[in-house]
């Protein structure tokens, strides 16, 4: 039975570093994203300049993700941060919120541990329309 889903890659996203797509398109037009953190494109390293900076990039990766599959940032519908420490949330949602408007995704905070990157201190998973 072949599926209904289609796999989306990023040109201007740093490469999976595993087995998994950058999104997934439904067939009904959802997007579903891949978690993603201030990794740089070119090298596939964190950025450095802590949470801000980080937010700032994952930021620009999920927009390279969603270009690719024909949406826009604007079309963010539900969004997931994982964040370490949690006392740093104010500074990611204000770098968050210079690239968002109302009415804002929905949105669920979760202080964790650790992520999957050494050094990294937040990570966003998106649903988007196409």
């Amino acid at each position: 039975m072949p599926s209904s889903r289609q796999a989306v890659f990023a040109p201007n996203a740093p490469k999976a570093n595993g087995k998994y797509s950058h999104a997934i398109k439904s067939s009904n037009g959802t997007l579903y994203l891949a978690g993603w953190m201030g990794d740089d494109p070119e090298t596939g390293e964190i950025v450095p300049g802590g949470i801000e900076a980080q937010t700032e990039r994952a930021i620009m990766n999920i927009k390279a993700c969603l270009e690719a599959a024909g949406s826009s940032l604007d079309k963010v519908m539900t969004r997931r941060i994982y964040i370490i420490p949690m006392q740093d949330f104010r500074k990611s949602v204000a770098v968050w919120d210079r690239f968002f408007e109302e009415p804002y995704p929905v949105s669920t905070l979760i202080g964790v541990t650790a992520l999957a990157k050494e050094g990294a201190l937040v990570e966003f998973e998106v649903v988007a329309e196409q």
